[in-house]
């Protein structure tokens, strides 16, 4: 003779959410915020402001503190040049929405705007 059990199910235990992960939640919204980068669709002027000289300067100048920090405590040299350069991949990303930006709003700040992108990407290469 054998009895089975049947799981017992508790309805104050809170449900596992097995649909988190990279297609929902705050991931949906950070790709929906880099899918409106790029396909030009936020104002030029806040991807300038705010992501490309605030934030993209910011991002440049943690990655130069850390890369020095790096350097001072002696570690291997090609660690201190890869955290140096670490933010370049996003650097053009920024300097290619802005193109992408500039093109698609037919705005007549969208040649000063096209050279403040490239002056800016020197510069942090530079810093």
């Amino acid at each position: 003779m054998s009895f089975a059990v049947a799981p017992v199910l508790d309805e104050q235990q809170p449900s596992v959410d097995v649909s988190r992960g990279p297609g929902s939640g705050p991931w949906r919204a950070f790709r929906g915020y880099f899918r409106s980068l790029w396909s030009g669709t936020e104002p030029l002027h806040r991807l300038i402001i705010s992501d490309m000289l605030i934030g993209g300067t910011l991002i440049n100048v943690a990655a130069m503190a850390a890369a020095f920090g790096l350097f001072a405590l002696a570690a291997p040299r090609w660690l201190g040049i890869a955290v140096f350069l670490s933010p370049v991949p996003y650097n053009l990303f920024l300097v290619v929405t802005v193109w992408r930006t500039a093109d698609r709003s037919g705005s007549a700040w969208a040649w000063p705007a096209k050279g403040l992108a490239i002056a800016w990407m020197l510069a942090m290469l530079m810093v």
